[in-house]
């Protein structure tokens, strides 16, 4: 299985667009996204937003943002929650926004694999026996960092930027 992570849309159809268009020719399965659906000024772009996911709702986990307020539930035809642990290819993934759960503060049974957005700066990391990561934003990068998503296929989990260029890549098998 190769899944594709996203986080923090705010809003942003354009963006939005762009990466349903790599997560077509990256051939992923599913489409992991870790909340801040909505705009910061709740807008008709959530509705956009809303619209183009719920016609993804079979190929999608998602997990709520800090910005998502209780109406975003009502929105998405696929369930929120603020952290879900999944199986990718027999590794344990544990997924949440980074406003609760975060690198400093792992939850309890947390999978080999952490991600974690709400920084807006990708990046992954193995620390110990775990791997770390952050897909950063796809509409609103922070410190330098670019517009990035992450995928993760049998052997690697790689951190790449909206065009599809390379930033990060570390096996998960070793």
């Amino acid at each position: 299985m190769k899944v594709m992570c996203i986080s923090d849309i705010h809003g942003s159809i354009e963006n939005l667009k762009k990466v349903i268009d790599r997560y077509r020719e990256e051939n992923a399965d599913k489409l992991l996204i870790l909340g801040d659906f909505s705009s910061y000024y709740h807008s008709s772009s959530d509705f956009e937003v809303a619209e183009v996911l719920n016609n993804m709702s079979g190929a999608i986990i998602a997990v709520k943002g800090n910005c998502d307020n209780s109406y975003i539930d009502e929105l998405f035809n696929f369930g929120l929650g603020y952290l879900k642990t999944i199986d990718v290819n027999g590794i344990k993934v544990t997924l949440t926004h980074g406003h609760i759960y975060n690198r400093n503060n792992l939850p309890e049974n947390c999978g080999r694999i952490f991600i974690s957005g709400h920084t807006h700066v990708g990046m992954i990391e193995k620390v110990g026996d775990k791997i770390i990561a952050n897909p950063g934003s796809i509409s609103k990068p922070r410190g330098g960092s670019k517009k990035s998503y992450i995928i993760i296929d049998e052997e690697n989990i790689e951190l790449k930027s909206i065009d599809g260029k390379l930033i990060k890549s570390l096996k998960i098998r070793e």
